[in-house]
């Protein structure tokens, strides 16, 4: 048994370069820049744990003290705030202990591996399925890394069978963090950008009401019932525990790590479970998007999740901004709303959104996907306009892509009953080859550079790409067949269609205005 407080478990890296491993309250040492997870998956949820710490146990009363400590805190300051919590953040065999079920689980022995989300699950081994992420990898696991585990599979839990439930915020969450477009923040300064305060967030004291395995688990069979908002402290938000788990000690041994390669005296081969674990429903993460269907007003609100082949710049909007999007209303993150109300350039910060998740198939795992996002601190009034100017910059890409796939097919194939095929992997390289021009947008627009002149740039370079596009795939191919009539009818056809675009056509009256009222 040993304090997730006082142990040196967490890997960081230095300003030096060098790694080492601290303890939680050492975090506020300005020489380190980083955490230094081998999993990505380890890093997101490392994040998430540090930031659950200071928001239970060290949130400031209001902006002004959380502008204060921005640049850090003592560490004696913060060692003690923490130890507030040392009664749920005990790991080890005798409970109340971190992440597991306060209960003795008599329930199924399953191999560690089991702990990671991506690892092939029971039925694909069974079939021998296990193709591409192969059984065996990972058998046993030091305390450090399966404390990171438990905390990653609880916080992301993906539906796992009959009763195993999902996490608060469903399997495979969207997660965004506010971070530093500077690398050479530290890793406080990257923390403390996703702490809310005690204005933004209610306060608690380390009971069962913000850590669950502090007492027996409210089961969700036919005579439980789910935990809410309402039925607990807000702020077990960050420490929910959704699956009844038990490492097992019976079956520990000595050797190395297959994660972190470390040796260790205490090695986890197994843990048990059980289902039926913690419901939780009606919870608004305050790091994840959120969006609900306009046209049902009792609609649930429904967290974004990882999707196959990861964020497009399509998307970026509802991370940073409410909007609407494809029936949806959007919600921003709790933590990139407040951000945004804060003013960056007092703080000397410019900011980027960090986000990450899993795209999961159910049970499966398919991919990891994070990616890097720039924003800004607005006015209301710079942020409508700014909305308004990248939703209609969005549209034009999303009714241009249809245009070009459908020159594509016309160039193609004779008859229209031919045109079948995957355009999967043309979609995905328009998303991603056109988001340098997006970026450039992004960056005029929040700059306030010219608007005008930075929508004509992005319209032209749509317009540029969609025709380049074409011409590689048509006139640049030696195996496509020649039929040089039908190929420069649809290239003038793509063309026509751009500019007959609604998107298009709103552009352009846009910077018409825009320009009458510069010339006035």
């Amino acid at each position: 048994m040993f304090s997730l407080l006082t142990e040196q478990w967490l890997p960081v890296k230095y300003r030096d370069g060098s790694v080492g491993k601290i303890a939680p309250w050492q975090m506020v040492e300005p020489e380190i820049l980083d955490l230094a997870y081998p999993r990505p998956d380890f890093q997101g949820a490392a994040y998430q744990f540090l930031i659950g710490l200071l928001q239970t146990a060290f949130s400031p009363e209001g902006e002004e003290e959380w502008e204060e400590t921005l640049n850090g805190v003592q560490g004696e300051v913060l060692q003690e705030a923490l130890s507030k919590l040392a009664p749920a953040m005990q790991f080890g065999e005798e409970k109340p202990a971190f992440m597991q079920d306060f209960s003795e689980l008599d329930g199924d022995l399953v191999p560690i591996s089991g702990l990671l989300i991506d690892a092939p699950g029971g039925n694909t081994l069974k079939l021998n399925k296990d193709h591409f992420v192969k059984r065996g990898v990972v058998s046993a696991m030091c305390p450090h890394c399966a404390a990171m585990a438990l905390f990653t599979l609880q916080t992301n839990a993906p539906s796992g069978g009959q009763g195993h439930r999902t996490g608060m915020r469903g399997g495979g969450p969207m997660t965004t963090l506010v971070m530093p477009l500077s690398d050479d923040k530290s890793l406080w300064c990257k923390l403390w950008l996703n702490v809310l305060s005690q204005e933004d967030m209610s306060i608690g004291t380390c009971d069962k009401q913000v850590f669950p395995w502090l007492a027996e688990t409210r089961v969700s069979d036919k005579t439980g019932k789910p935990v809410t908002p309402e039925s607990a402290n807000k702020l077990q938000a960050y420490w929910g525990m959704p699956r009844r788990i038990g490492l097992d000690f019976g079956s520990v041994r000595e050797g190395q790590c297959d994660l972190c390669g470390e040796q260790s005296d205490v090695l986890f081969t197994h843990y048990r479970t059980k289902n039926y674990g913690v419901q939780y429903d009606g919870w608004l993460h305050p790091l994840t998007p959120y969006r609900k269907a306009l046209k049902d007003e009792q609609a649930p609100m429904l967290s974004v999740k990882g999707q196959p082949g990861g964020l497009a710049y399509k998307d970026w909007l509802g991370l940073i901004l409410r909007g609407q999007n494809n029936g949806n209303e959007q919600y921003p993150a709790k933590i990139v709303q407040v951000n945004a109300e804060r003013d960056h350039s007092a703080l000397g910060v410019k900011m980027g959104l960090w986000c990450f998740a899993f795209d999961m198939d159910n049970m499966k795992a398919r991919c990891w996907y994070e990616h890097r996002i720039p924003i800004s601190a607005l006015s209301s009034e710079d942020a409508a306009a700014l909305d308004y100017d990248l939703s209609v910059a969005v549209a034009l890409a999303a009714e241009t892509l249809p245009i070009l796939r459908s020159a594509l097919r016309d160039a193609w194939f004779e008859s229209p009953k031919y045109a079948r095929g995957d355009f999967s992997a043309i979609d995905r390289a328009y998303w991603q080859e056109t988001e340098i021009y997006f970026s450039q947008l992004l960056h005029s627009l929040l700059s306030k550079e010219n608007s005008v002149a930075a929508l004509v740039t992005w319209i032209s370079s749509l317009h540029r790409y969609v025709l380049a596009v074409y011409d590689l795939r048509i006139f640049s191919h030696p195996d496509n067949p020649n039929n040089l009539e039908r190929e420069v009818t649809a290239r003038k056809r793509l063309t026509a269609n751009f500019y007959k675009l609604k998107s298009y056509k709103t552009l352009k009256e846009i910077t018409k205005d825009r320009e009458e009222v510069a010339s006035v």
